[in-house]
């Protein structure tokens, strides 16, 4: 009895020094995140500059970034699934930071005077070199003349950045997000289901039809129909609904959108796996919330694309598995997921890997942009950094170093959140 007694106790010990480790690297991170990658207007800068970071964020020269929506509206979506089992002290830390991120997402919308439409990146006109900027660039509408932002959003910033910011957020700061998705809605409505620039040009990657990709764009038309569905389930104006049933209905986009990514020769595009599990994340509990009859079609793509992922021991996707299909989520592959999540390196800075990362064997195709790639998952403390971990090749070999480059580690932050959020018993043998 004796040794079963102390048995448990160092067990309850080991255990509570593993919780620890993961909320103490939270906190790090979040505390570099604030301090170093969080705008005054409520942007997250990805990826900064520490020689000039803090003469950026006092004058608005901000680096040009083409991915601003996305990791603004993950912050949001985290910090308020955070909200959601966190009390007290902690619970009123996680709001501020989400009411700070939606403040960033309607600025992004706001600064372009187009409802609906996000700008890809902002900085003030106040910068020597704002000429210079790459990408397609436009003047700040209204009282926001003095900024200039970046152009041509893709669907990839709907859908990893806002619509989880809108699902995540809605019961907390419901006003807010009601407006966030009817802008949106109305921009798709207004203009054919594309998302169109000032100058009227359709953006390259924003068509969200039926037809996007000749009909095969899966993720393009998901993208489209959460936008839609959120809208009809926040907003009581009919038009919502009327579209998000045409689409169901008519285009049946549900029941042609089983298959959300494509691979061949093995290569496949990660950013398109980030964004289909970022819908799935939206879609399948809304649909269960609003009795969707596309439910089984949602349920369907999630657990096909599962079993095309679930050997790369990617956390974020496990987790959203976990969270939204419960009774899916295996024992083994939660605990790859927390142990990854232990030893998610604090370092974000683009410094010289450890040279084990040399000595891995190759793969003889090399991957998508003809990136080099192990044969076998690089260990994630060899990994060179990502500004996203969760959409980059778990197989990567590439690096590019540049030691006053640092990203921030909402990577970690928004995997370990969804972690927290778990209930209890989930993944359990």
């Amino acid at each position: 009895m004796r040794v079963l007694v102390l048995s448990l106790l160092m067990f309850s010990v080991v255990a509570s020094a593993r919780a620890d480790l993961l909320e103490s690297k939270a906190a790090y991170f979040r505390q570099v995140l604030l301090s170093r990658h969080l705008a005054r207007e409520g942007v997250v800068l990805y990826r900064v500059n520490l020689q000039t970071i803090a003469r950026d964020l006092e004058r608005g020269s901000y680096p040009n970034l083409a991915d601003t929506p996305t990791f603004t509206g993950q912050l949001a979506a985290g910090a308020c699934t955070r909200a959601d089992f966190e009390t007290g002290r902690a619970q009123r830390e996680a709001l501020d930071d989400a009411e700070r991120a939606l403040s960033g997402l309607e600025f992004l919308m706001d600064v372009t005077g187009v409802r609906g439409l996000l700008a890809r990146g902002v900085r003030r006109r106040t910068d020597p070199d704002v000429e210079t900027l790459r990408g397609k660039r436009f003047q700040g509408a209204g009282q926001f003349s003095y900024y200039v932002w970046r152009g041509d959003v893709s669907m990839d910033q709907y859908a990893n950045g806002l619509l989880p910011a809108v699902a995540a957020c809605r019961v907390h700061f419901p006003t807010r997000t009601r407006h966030l998705i009817v802008d949106a809605a109305a921009h798709l409505l207004e203009h054919n289901m594309r998302l169109v620039d000032p100058d009227g040009e359709p953006t390259t990657y924003g068509n969200l039809s039926r037809w996007a990709g000749f009909g095969f764009n899966a993720i393009a038309q998901l993208t489209g129909y959460a936008v839609f569905a959120l809208a009809a389930e926040l907003d009581p104006d009919p038009r919502w609904v009327r579209q998000r049933e045409r689409l169901r209905d008519h285009d049946r986009v549900l029941a042609r959108s089983r298959r959300t990514n494509l691979r061949i020769l093995g290569i496949t595009n990660y950013s398109n796996e980030l964004m289909s599990w970022n819908l799935y994340r939206v879609l399948i509990p809304l649909a269960q919330r609003t009795g969707d009859p596309g439910l089984a079609d949602l349920r369907h793509g999630m657990l096909r694309t599962w079993l095309r992922v679930r050997d790369i021991n990617n956390a974020y996707y496990t987790l959203v598995l976990c969270h939204v299909e419960p009774p899916s989520c295996e024992p083994w592959a939660l605990a790859s997921a927390r142990v990854l999540l232990e030893r998610f390196p604090r370092e974000k800075r683009r410094l010289t890997p450890d040279p084990a990362l040399a000595m891995l064997s190759r793969r003889w195709l090399p991957g998508r942009k003809f990136q080099r790639q192990a044969r076998q998952l690089v260990p994630i403390e060899l990994r060179p950094v990502s500004s996203f971990e969760w959409k980059s090749s778990p197989y990567r070999m590439e690096v590019h170093v540049s030691p006053d480059t640092e990203y921030t580690g909402l990577d970690y932050l928004v995997a370990y959140w969804l972690y927290r959020a778990l209930p209890a018993g989930v993944g359990q043998p």
